[in-house]
């Protein structure tokens, strides 16, 4: 059998990586020239709508996706947060107060509800999220890959015109030319057109991923606050028992005077507070004209 020439891919290397060089020449001179005003950028408005339209989803999706974690964090906070309080309060519990068994219990429940909507939240919620945004590098890459494509063709194409209408006319350098702008503009068109049509696709798949995103999350809050509504309740139930205990050990909350005295301070009553929030639960109405306000004042709503 005939031994491969071993020259022949040291060679093959060499000249691929003189065609690389001379592209990117290629390429930055005809940035130059068309920043100096020399040479005109072909352009594509269907498809630079396509692109501000992606710039647009990729600021919102990263947004969300940021602040969906921050929500994670904080309900991780709470979490952590709810459990050391209540089990501080467990600890200082006296043996012969009623309800401490009931109240290790509340503690742990409360423990466990909230753990379980956290890991919930991440599988429902945020890992669909994850999933769409991390689309957004592979289509920036096309898209950059379509801009040197662009600028490919439009040196090609630029370089044809000049030898065409130069005064010593070569057929045989304009031929070749017209062979390197025409499969330039073949594979410049085709990765165009996948663009225009995969573009406003995916711009599409943001209702769905919004939608499926949200949904879960409220369905999950909602759970969780009706079931944190019951431990709360038991909790409620505990205190008054202690308090019915023990009617004679009554604390009063005092503040300093100005002056020096000691004055009972004036405190909102669990009356007050909850007419007080019965009022803005009537009040409150989420289609009000009103909820555009929540909008940031720095970013218009989109067109779809």
């Amino acid at each position: 059998p005939l031994r491969p020439n071993m020259s022949d891919s040291p060679r093959r290397s060499s000249g691929d990586f003189a065609k690389k060089v001379q592209r990117q020449l290629s390429r930055g001179k005809e940035k130059v020239l068309q920043k100096l005003g020399k040479t005109v950028e072909t352009r594509d408005s269907q498809f630079d709508h396509c692109l501000q339209q992606f710039l647009d989803q990729q600021t919102d999706g990263n947004r969300l996706y940021k602040d969906m974690r921050n929500y994670i964090s904080a309900v991780r906070d709470m979490r952590e947060a709810s459990r050391r309080l209540l089990q501080s309060l467990f600890d200082a519990y006296d043996p012969g107060w009623v309800g401490e068994e009931d109240l290790g219990a509340i503690v742990e429940g409360e423990d466990l509800l909230w753990n379980d909507y956290e890991v919930k939240l991440l599988d429902q919620a945020v890992r669909t999220m994850e999933s769409y945004v991390s689309q957004f590098p592979d289509v920036r890459e096309k898209i950059s890959k379509r801009g040197r494509k662009l600028v490919d063709y439009d040196s090609s194409r630029h370089h044809l015109e000049a030898l065409q209408t130069a005064k010593k006319r070569d057929d045989v350098k304009i031929r070749k030319a017209e062979e390197e702008m025409n499969a330039a503009k073949c594979v410049y068109e085709n990765i165009n057109s996948e663009l225009k049509e995969e573009l406003p696709i995916f711009y599409d798949d943001r209702v769905g991923c919004y939608s499926s995103v949200f949904s879960s999350m409220s369905n999950l809050q909602n759970i969780f606050f009706k079931e944190m509504h019951t431990f709360t309740q038991d909790f409620q139930n505990v205190m008054k028992e202690l308090q019915l205990q023990h009617p004679e050990k009554v604390f009063s909350v005092k503040g300093p005077h100005r002056y020096g005295s000691l004055k009972r301070r004036t405190l909102t009553s669990p009356r007050a507070w909850k007419t007080s929030f019965s009022e803005f639960h009537w009040s409150y109405n989420p289609r009000s004209s009103q909820r555009s306000s929540f909008r940031s004042p720095e970013k218009p709503g989109h067109s779809t």
